[in-house]
C-alpha cells in the first residue's frame, strides 16, 4: 500500500531562477546565482486506504543538485536565495551559485544545459503505527544557459 500511495503522489517540477536572468549570459569568473521555487519547499504527502487501515506517504525536499553544464556539480541543501540587491550588498555572494572558469566548446556564448535535481526522501506511516522509508523520488528541470566571458584593455594609467 505504501507503494501504492508514493505511486499517487505529484512532486512539483523545480522552477529555474538564475542571476543574471534566464535568457541572460553567465559571464567566466563571475558568480551566478541559482534557486528554485521556495514556496514549494514543503513536504508533500499522499494516502491510500484499504478496509479499517491506511498508509501516509510523506516526501520531504532534501537537497537541490545543480549540473551546470560545464562538468561541475553544486548541490544546495535548500531552495536557495533568490537574487535581490539588498541580499547582494548583505550577504555578498549567493548561497546556491556557480562560477564558470572557462568557455563551453562552442565558444563564448555558446549554451550549456543548467539542470535542477531536486531530491526528495521519503517515508511512510500506517495508522496502525508501523512506519519506514522507502526509495527517495525526484524531480527535475532543464533551462538552456549561454556562457560568456568579458575582456578589458587598460589603455593608460594615471
Amino acid at each position: 500500500m505504501a507503494e501504492q500511495a508514493r505511486a499517487s503522489m505529484t512532486l512539483p517540477l523545480p522552477e529555474i531562477g538564475t542571476a543574471p536572468p534566464l535568457g541572460k549570459p553567465r559571464f567566466v569568473n563571475m558568480p551566478s546565482w541559482m534557486w528554485i521555487n521556495s514556496g514549494e519547499w514543503e513536504p508533500v504527502s499522499a494516502t491510500a486506504s484499504v478496509g479499517a487501515g491506511s498508509v501516509t506517504v510523506v516526501a520531504t525536499p532534501e537537497r537541490v543538485v545543480w549540473e551546470t553544464g560545464d562538468g561541475q556539480q553544486v548541490v544546495c541543501e535548500s531552495a536557495g536565495t533568490k537574487f535581490s540587491p539588498a541580499v547582494f550588498r548583505e550577504e555578498g555572494s549567493p548561497d546556491c551559485g556557480h562560477t564558470y572558469t572557462s568557455l563551453p566548446p562552442g565558444g563564448a556564448g555558446a549554451e550549456v544545459d543548467l539542470v535542477a535535481v531536486w531530491e526528495w526522501s521519503v517515508s511512510w506511516s500506517t495508522s496502525a503505527g508501523e512506519g519506514g522509508e522507502l526509495e527517495e523520488l525526484s524531480t527535475s528541470a532543464t533551462e538552456a544557459v549561454a556562457v560568456s566571458e568579458i575582456h578589458s584593455v587598460v589603455t593608460r594609467t594615471g
